[in-house]
């Protein structure tokens, strides 16, 4: 099933018309060529809806979507080489000197006339190719679909549809008809250990099919008051079907306390000595969530470990596990006599929680009709909880009992693809009902690992740089429309945010995240299998021993199990996406393969590129040679000491993560080349980043310092990032001011800002705040400020940052608030942490300060 093609033309189609393209064109003098392909576009556009939604019935109409697919594929690379050359030449007219504009002028590849003739020759060719394919839309029996110029896909555009007010997704507390289960597994658990054999651990498997609620369960288990007040220690952690142990005793240690452990620093033994230290003498709990091993050596291995957690006295801790699993065989070899079989949801209660799904709060008794049609279709969720709420979410608010009866009466029901009991066919309702740009966005999730946890900013940098983020409004961002889109998702239960007990990474805090603006979700394993099927044959999972990867993959995703090189055989020239998203990848060796493919022009169309964990010291200096690429993750390349220069020809690259590289000693100067970056990670040695002319950066949106340990000169012009949304300085000790020019200075110049969030952490040194802050008073909506020990007062302008919602105030001791607060009179919430005297005098009875925040609806006060 390929329901991405309406979505992938819609967005081209916004593209050609967007004035910035249209001015590309005329000056490459590519109009006609340009008019001609939007025509062709146009014309088969009306037919896409049609064949989607006949595809399932028809395999050469399937087949004739894919080949169509392919086509376009290739004219958006065709656009995007346009668009690069004119970025290139930009940056050649600011910064380029003459000797470089002349051999540019004089090169066979770039002359303006001959890259006209070059240009105008593909884009009729792929005009050609698009027209073949659309030829057979009569055989095919295709007919014009009636809305095609309202969406695209039938369910709205983003620009038009009014957000639902609705939950976001179903909580533990909304969970329905699992009570007397918990309790038997809470029995269990406060039970005496079984037996006296110390060889043994108490396990409880949790068994069921996927979307059955098995994890829904271990989750109201584990957050149970009785459990948490009975075990000293609980941990939860995400197995799947890699079932490594050195991970699995990483992931434990993690869970522990949060802490931050980098396998690269620990031997396998060192890491046992560091777990039996850690648990030694305490009672714990431990979830392993989603099992799929069947090696009982391997289970074993780890059962030892955590055995080892006593000497093997008289007196058993009452340690106890929890397994959530689709396998028997897998139950079997993990547990004893204590195997729970997760049943399906009794139909009454399949109704009573598509009910609460469906409808606000008390509101289902007014919709008796609504409610019968929802009684056959809770009924044909056959007891499986995820179908239900997907589908209840699904039909939230909508009282045309035409769509209800739509759902009920679908063909989906009919369809029964191999997978678990054909329980897919209820989440393809809901998929089928997203909009063509959320059908694109969902798909591509399938590229990253099941049981992945995404954040926000991942996403978000990820669906554009495929080109999945087009705005219908030029006025609006691809990054606001990439968080309306994941907003949606978890309305429709396709992803389910973080609880705050998970949100504890890389030693972050909850109150960090928010820092940052980082949120995380994850993807339920069987949500994640329809993303697999929405995508077909584009993408692949290689592991260390696959020898070969078919033609149609575009995007790679590479397994952290086995060891040593993957040998694989023929790779299409056309793929898009290389990614290293497992932790625990981190082979030198294989991206050293990979590089070598790319010096070589394998992958010219490379998109994106994460080899997040590298061992690099040194990058080969072949960037020169990916001019589509848009994302580059070098995150967690903790000996990469130097980015190579030819990082700066990458004028279509829009998001450069840098995060904790640690060692990175030398930035490019030439980095302000990078005109089209938007979201900016930067983690350095470097003492001094105003070389890097980032104010020349004009469409940057997001700039994350962290932890740059010898950083002590921000950029200087960081006021001139007119277009910067969010900026968070994180751990730079040593940074002592923003170093503004003269305030005679500041003042005569006639410029606004839109900066919508700001946060500083860990600036010990950091005496005051910048004074252009002062020129986002329309637009700041977030303040933070978390251990700043040197910050005495908050300016008196403050008060004039009018749009100011949010403020958030931890451990500054020394901080007093200005005189009129009370002119934020859209400051909602007020959050003070770790400030003994500003808490002693903001309290509401006794609080010098108190009439300063006392219009604030939501103020939070805490000494520690």
């Amino acid at each position: 099933m390929d329901s991405t093609v309406s979505g992938l033309l819609t967005n081209m189609l916004d593209r050609l018309v967007t004035t910035a393209f249209h001015n590309i064109s005329m000056a490459k003098g590519l109009q006609t060529d340009i008019t001609n392909l939007q025509n062709t576009l146009t014309i088969i556009n009306a037919f896409i809806l049609d064949a989607e939604n006949k595809q399932t019935q028809s395999n050469s109409i399937s087949l004739w979507l894919h080949q169509l697919k392919y086509v376009l594929l290739d004219a958006r690379d065709i656009l995007d080489e346009i668009e690069y050359e004119s970025l290139r030449n930009q940056v050649l007219k600011a910064n380029g000197t003459f000797t470089t504009k002349v051999q540019r002028f004089l090169s066979p590849s770039s002359n303006p006339l001959a890259f006209r003739v070059k240009m105008a020759h593909k884009i009729k060719h792929v005009n050609d190719r698009i027209d073949e394919v659309a030829s057979l839309r009569m055989k095919l029996g295709l007919s014009v679909s009636e809305n095609h110029h309202a969406s695209g896909s039938g369910s709205g555009n983003s620009s038009t549809r009014v957000r639902r007010e609705t939950h976001s997704y179903v909580r533990s507390s909304h969970v329905i008809g699992r009570d007397g289960e918990k309790e038997k597994v809470i029995r269990f658990l406060m039970a005496p250990p079984l037996g006296s054999d110390d060889d043994e651990i108490d396990v409880i498997p949790i068994i069921g099919i996927g979307g059955l609620g098995k994890t829904t369960l271990a989750q109201l288990v584990y957050n149970d008051d009785r459990v948490i007040e009975f075990f000293d220690l609980r941990m939860w952690v995400f197995v799947s079907d890699v079932f490594d142990v050195k991970r699995l005793v990483l992931e434990i240690l993690k869970a522990m306390h949060g802490m931050e452990m980098d396998t690269h620093m620990y031997s396998f033994d060192q890491l046992q000595n560091l777990l039996r230290e850690r648990l030694w003498g305490k009672k714990f709990l431990l979830v392993l969530d989603d099992v799929w091993n069947e090696d009982y050596r391997e289970w074993l291995e780890l059962k030892r470990l955590l055995l080892g957690m006593h000497d093997g006295g008289d007196d058993k801790l009452g340690n106890k596990i929890i397994t959530t699993t689709r396998s028997d065989r897998v139950a079997s070899i993990m547990g004893n006599a204590n195997k729970h079989n997760l049943r399906y949801l009794p139909e009454e209660d399949c109704l009573r929680l598509f009910v609460k799904c469906a409808f606000p709060e008390g509101e289902g008794k007014q919709h008796p009709r609504l409610v019968e049609i929802g009684k056959d279709i809770a009924r044909k969720c056959k007891g499986l909880p995820l179908a239900v709420i997907s589908l209840g979410c699904l039909l939230y608010s909508k009282p045309n009992e035409s769509e209800w009866k739509k759902v009920r009466d679908s063909e989906f029901w009919k369809v029964n693809p191999e997978d678990d009991d054909g329980i897919l066919a209820a989440l393809k309702l809901s998929y089928n009902h997203l909009s063509s740009g959320l059908k694109q966005c969902f798909a591509y999730c399938s590229v990253f690992p099941k049981g992945y946890e995404y954040t926000n900013l991942e996403l978000i940098s990820f669906w554009m740089a495929h080109g999945l983020l087009q705005p219908k409004n030029e006025d609006e961002e691809p990054e606001d429309l990439g968080e309306f889109y994941i907003q949606e998702l978890v309305s429709r239960s396709f992803f389910e945010c973080a609880s705050e007990e998970q949100l504890v990474i890389d030693g972050l805090i909850s109150e960090e995240l928010e820092l940052l603006g980082i949120s995380f979700f994850k993807m339920h394993d069987l949500v994640h299998d329809l993303t697999v099927f929405t995508m077909q044959n584009e993408r692949a999972v290689v592991k260390f021993n696959s020898t070969n990867v078919k033609e149609k993959v575009q995007h790679l995703s590479f397994s952290d199990s086995g060891g040593g090189v993957p040998t694989i055989g023929k790779v299409s020239s056309k793929i898009r996406t290389i990614g290293f998203w497992h932790a625990g990848q981190k082979e030198l060796a294989i991206t050293e393969l990979f590089f070598k493919w790319i010096s070589n022009n394998k992958f010219k169309y490379l998109r994106v590129l994460n080899i997040q964990g590298s061992n690099f010291q040194f990058l080969p200096d072949c960037f020169n040679k990916m001019k589509h690429l848009r994302y580059l993750d070098l995150s967690y390349c903790q000996r990469l000491e130097k980015l190579p220069d030819s990082i700066c020809h990458l004028q279509s690259l829009e998001v450069l993560n840098l995060w904790r590289c640690v060692a990175l000693a030398y930035i490019p100067t030439k980095l302000r080349n990078l005109v089209s970056l938007r979201i900016l990670w930067i983690t350095t040695q470097v003492a001094d980043l105003s070389f890097i002319g980032i104010g020349n950066l004009k469409y940057l949106r997001i700039l994350i310092l962290w932890n740059c340990d010898n950083l002590v000169f921000l950029p200087r012009d960081l006021r001139h990032l007119t277009a910067l949304k969010k900026l968070t300085i994180e751990a730079c000790v040593k940074v002592i001011s923003f170093e503004d020019h003269e305030e005679e200075e500041e003042e005569n110049e006639n410029y606004t800002l839109k900066l919508e969030r700001f946060s500083i952490d860990k600036l010990p040194n950091l005496t005051g705040l910048p004074s252009w802050l002062r020129r986002c008073g329309k637009t700041l909506r977030y303040m933070g400020l978390s251990e700043c020990s040197s910050l005495m007062a908050l300016p008196e302008w403050l008060v004039n940052l009018t749009s100011l919602e949010t403020l958030l105030i931890a451990d500054c001791r020394k901080l007093t608030l200005p005189q009129h607060m009370d002119r934020l009179q859209n400051l909602q919430n007020l959050k003070i942490y770790g400030c003994p005297q500003l808490v002693e005098r903001c309290k509401q009875t006794t609080g010098c300060d108190w009439y300063k925040i006392a219009h604030i609806p939501n103020v939070e006060i805490g000494s520690d």
